[in-house]
């Protein structure tokens, strides 16, 4: 018995949710799991996964993915996020920031929220390119989801509050600056 392609939601998009649920999962984990304090930036970006989360399953579960709008509606806050994580682990990089490790020690907390948003972003951009080529979707549309993401990301990184040196038992479990001695 064959099967109709379009009655299942095309395989990128199926990635980029699974890829969004394991990046909620992995966010509520290093705080529910693990005991550490979110910071400002880490909030940000974790809302953003929520909402690319969101939108797919919602896309999926009311077959909206037929329409080709799904992908770019996930695509503006997976821009976001990924923006304000890039920025996030530029700060722990650089040294601005000293951000705990994450989950199993691979990386900091920053940097591994950069990592999932940047296979969010890998997953989703085929399902795109796709919607763009069949003209479901302008690309003019992605480009403003891109600006509009990146305006997004902006606005938090600007309006986000300045990390503070947090008390000594708790300095390990939360992004702060570095100490002056």
């Amino acid at each position: 018995m064959m099967t109709d392609p379009n009655s299942r939601p095309p395989l990128p998009t199926i990635a980029a949710l699974v890829a969004a649920a394991v990046s909620v999962a992995g966010s509520l984990y290093l705080s529910l799991g693990m005991g550490l304090i979110a910071c400002p930036l880490c909030f940000y970006q974790r809302a953003f996964a929520f909402a690319v989360l969101g939108v797919l399953i919602l896309g999926v579960c009311t077959r909206a993915w037929r329409r080709g709008y799904v992908n770019l509606m996930a695509f503006l806050p997976a821009i976001a996020g990924g923006v304000i994580a890039a920025f996030h682990t530029y700060l722990d990089v650089t040294g601005r920031l000293i951000c705990p490790k994450g989950i199993l020690e691979i990386g900091t907390t920053a940097q591994q929220s950069l990592a999932s948003f940047v296979l969010i972003v890998a997953c989703l951009a085929p399902g795109l390119a796709h919607d763009v080529r069949q003209k479901a979707i302008s690309s003019a549309a992605v480009a403003g989801a891109i600006m509009l993401g990146g305006a997004f990301a902006y606005g938090c990184i600007v309006s986000s509050p300045p990390p503070r040196i947090p008390p000594a038992e708790i300095r390990h479990s939360i992004c702060n600056r570095p100490s002056a001695g």
